[in-house]
């Protein structure tokens, strides 16, 4: 089976909650909207999982109270894209490397979530972790893919 790598469904979770929160959609539609890009490439990126993982994010920041939400998704972005677990720089390049590969083990939407949780606690330590102001998703040319889904358009219709 092919299923997304961890940072993969951290970035579109991620960025699920953030759009809900600036948007005036639902966020079933940005669910829907990147489920239908995605799937065609990772089989667990169900609109279903990419909602509860997002819908749970915004859920723990409101049991925190807190209330810049787009500060901690925004990091949450760029620290998953950006570096790996243990914190070495990701790797996007490389002879016969696709940052974008499947990956063989499925990640369990709890996972995602308890690792956004933790992200938040290591933010709200250390606030060096949020996203620059320079840094955008789109400049980063191996990822192109993902951040075209991440970018597409969400109408209404798509909630349905």
């Amino acid at each position: 089976m092919s299923y997304a790598p961890d940072w993969v469904l951290h970035a579109v979770c991620s960025t699920i909650a953030t759009s809900f929160v600036e948007g005036n959609l639902p966020i079933e539609a940005f669910a829907n909207r990147m489920s239908k890009s995605l799937v065609k490439s990772y089989v667990d990126c169900k609109p279903e999982k990419l909602y509860g993982i997002s819908e749970a994010m915004l859920f723990f920041l409101a049991e925190l109270e807190e209330e810049d939400t787009l500060h901690y998704c925004s990091g949450f972005l760029y620290n998953s894209v950006c570096f790996e677990k243990s914190g070495r720089p990701r790797k996007m390049r490389g002879v016969f490397f696709d940052p974008l590969a499947p990956a063989r083990e499925l990640t369990k939407s709890q996972t995602v979530v308890t690792s956004f949780k933790a992200f938040v606690f290591r933010m709200r330590n250390d606030p060096s972790l949020g996203q620059p102001r320079e840094w955008r998703l789109d400049e980063i040319a191996e990822i192109k893919t993902l951040t075209n889904i991440l970018n597409a358009p969400v109408t209404f219709a798509d909630a349905l």
